[in-house]
């Protein structure tokens, strides 16, 4: 496991998701290591614990914004075929963003 130096040298690097996604991970494991260890001292195990809160609420912002991206595409997907099967131009519902209410 790295250190939490070598971690923030690391956010300075590449912002890809998955690349955002490990580094939140690693950041985890090392909050989690500091907050359940008996050698830490009481005041540093709470500041650990609230990077690790912090940290556990963005990754799971980052996973929620990744699930929404994969439902889009697979509502346009799916709009496609139906489409495709009708062999129907596509109706008011079936155009634009998926989250708008159909035209009557």
């Amino acid at each position: 496991m790295r250190s939490a130096r070598t971690v923030v040298e690391s956010l300075e690097r590449a912002p890809s998701r998955d690349w955002l996604l490990a580094m939140l991970r690693e950041i985890i494991e090392l909050a989690m290591n500091h907050v359940r260890s008996d050698k830490v001292p009481r005041q540093e195990r709470i500041k650990w614990s609230r990077i690790l809160i912090a940290a556990s609420q963005v990754c799971n912002s980052v996973l929620r914004d990744v699930e929404i991206e994969t439902l889009k595409e697979q509502i346009r997907e799916l709009k496609e075929l139906t489409v495709a099967k009708s062999g129907d131009e596509p109706r008011g519902d079936q155009e634009g963003d998926p989250e708008a209410p159909a035209k009557s």
